[in-house]
């Protein structure tokens, strides 16, 4: 009886989630990601491009590590970045599906058991996990499979390897969200602490991935780097103690042929039951006591003084009041805050750690690294840094949501006498206001290392803001096209919003394209600014026509 309530309240739970619901083909709804075989033709896509993209790097590295008979470092490197990976995301998909759903409530007045919501909560979040690693974990071992000549024994062990990898770490996240948001009911304030909250986890977090990489360079100093036993490296027997059924899984498909290999498969099947045992058993205890009532928020009841209403009554732009609004949105709801804020501001501390917290030998890699870069021609540079313009502005997904986050109060938008123009570009600028904190860091680090000269900041300044804003019209056109409007959390709108993923895809591609482009023509500086100048120009142009023809006919259809 049990197994069947499981089961019935995790397909409820799938067709709440309609991100999840249109990836099995059940949504109920008429929109362009709601057919079944569009979503899987979409993930056949994802995962062709991910093969094609790594299929022959991996194989021309494999054929070097044979030589030396190294081919397993591949499996000792690929599974354990599996395992954090998960464990990263797991952050995310715990906060929103365990805390930011805001169901639960519904659900406590079923005929059910605690368990059993805690069980199905758990399922949703690990489907998500399950989609990453098929489309980027999945091409690359058959890929290796393919290349060792493997039996059939090894594509088996593969796919109970990819179910039961993320089980470990997503059980771990989710221990760490349920313990700090445990204590969210003593707080008045439930949307500052929630927001507080999903910040410490996300740092504890970087800091257990930083911390295992601290730690490694501690056991790697003094010792001379000896190749015998790859197994004992100190980055394998580190994460092996963090993530022990990532390391049964490596030796178990490293053995696939001998019994060894089976009672590897044995031990990672123990040990993801026993993960589970742990996750039930502090979930039973605390989850619910921390999620009640954590969709509830607190007026400030704060008494304006003369000089607060003149300042908040002062006469501003539209275009500037408008955007500050959409800030001020964003920073005061937690969800939006955590995946459309923060993200942004996560990447360069991977730049900063390796340089304050790393060992003399990272440093050393690191300024090794540096200098060739610092040798780079100053026109390959300038052409590059549009795709970094382009990955600020898809990370953040603002934009892509821009239209969706209105909801039910998408009427506003058509009745308040602001022009669709002006307020499509106020949604665009609260997305620079974000990307501004991430360029300041970003650049502080490069005059930092790199010792850049004014010009070469100012002019790949312009770029890197021309091709964000490409980005972002392309995001925000998307989102008008398909907005996802009937959402009753602000988790829909965001977490289970296709057009986000679709618009991060494009980032990547249009980032490595602007690498692929620079490294391959190799223009000298001045004809490199001004033939990316000119091509973002014009595109943003193009966007312009194409977005305010399309956003007279959509919001004149939507209601």
């Amino acid at each position: 009886m049990m197994k069947n309530s499981i089961y019935v309240l995790t397909r409820a739970m799938f067709k709440n989630d309609e991100t999840l619901s249109n990836m099995v083909g059940r949504s109920t709804k008429k929109s362009f990601f709601s057919s079944k075989w569009k979503i899987i033709l979409l993930v056949l896509f994802l995962m062709v491009t991910m093969g094609l993209s790594f299929g022959f790097m991996i194989s021309d590295l494999y054929d070097t590590l044979a030589m030396m008979e190294m081919e397993s470092l591949l499996l000792r490197l690929l599974i354990p970045a599996a395992g954090i990976m998960v464990f990263m995301f797991g952050i995310f998909y715990v906060m929103n599906v365990f805390y930011f759903s805001k169901d639960v409530d519904n659900y406590l007045y079923l005929p059910i058991s605690g368990g059993e919501i805690l069980t199905s909560k758990f399922l949703v979040s690990l489907v998500y996990e399950y989609f990453i690693i098929i489309v980027f974990f999945l091409p690359i071992l058959v890929i290796f499979g393919i290349k060792d000549s493997a039996g059939i024994l090894y594509y088996v062990y593969t796919l109970v390897t990819l179910i039961l990898v993320p089980v470990f770490p997503l059980a771990i996240a989710s221990i760490l969200s349920m313990v700090i948001m445990r204590f969210s009911n003593r707080f008045k304030n439930r949307d500052r602490f929630n927001m507080i909250a999903g910040v410490l986890s996300l740092m504890v977090a970087l800091g257990f991935n930083f911390g295992i990489q601290f730690l490694t360079n501690r056991m790697n100093q003094g010792n001379e780097l000896v190749i015998g036993n790859i197994a004992e490296l100190p980055i394998f027997r580190v994460t092996g103690l963090v993530f022990p059924t990532g390391f049964f899984a490596t030796e178990a498909l490293i053995g696939y042929d001998t019994v060894k290999g089976l009672l590897y498969i044995l031990a990672m099947i123990a040990a993801s039951a026993a993960a589970l045992g742990v996750f039930f058993l502090i979930g039973n205890a605390i989850y619910f006591k921390g999620v009640i009532g954590v969709s509830e928020s607190k007026a400030s009841r704060k008494v304006l003084s003369a000089e607060d209403l003149r300042k908040g009554t002062a006469r501003k732009g539209i275009l500037l009041s408008y955007s500050l609004k959409e800030l001020k949105l964003l920073f005061r709801t937690p969800i939006y805050f955590l995946n459309c804020v923060l993200i942004s501001l996560i990447y360069p501390l991977f730049i900063l750690f390796p340089i304050f917290m790393g060992s003399s030998g990272d440093k050393d890699d690191l300024m090794q690294v540096l200098s060739f870069i610092r040798s780079v021609d100053e026109g390959i540079l300038i052409v590059g840094m549009a795709g970094v313009g382009f990955l600020l502005g898809s990370v953040n997904i603002i934009s892509s949501t821009a239209i969706s986050r209105e909801g039910k109060n998408f009427y506003f938008l058509k009745y308040i006498p602001v022009p669709y123009s002006t307020q499509i570009y106020a949604k665009i600028l609260s997305s620079f206001y974000v990307e501004a904190l991430a360029l300041v860091i970003l650049y502080g680090i490069m005059v930092f290392l790199f010792q850049v000269d004014v010009m070469f900041i100012l002019l790949s300044l312009v770029i890197v803001l021309l091709a964000s804003l490409v980005v972002n019209q392309a995001g925000i056109l998307m989102d008008t096209l398909w907005p996802k409007l009937n959402w009753d959390t602000e988790q829909k709108a965001v977490k289970q919003n296709f057009n986000s993923v679709i618009h991060m895809f494009m980032g990547f591609g249009l980032t490595a394209l602007s690498i692929f482009l620079g490294v391959k023509i190799a223009p000298t500086y001045f004809t490199g600014f001004m033939v990316v100048f000119l091509l973002l120009s014009i595109l943003s142009v193009v966007f312009h026509f194409i977005l305010m023809k399309t956003v007279e006919k959509r919001f004149a259809e939507l209601s």
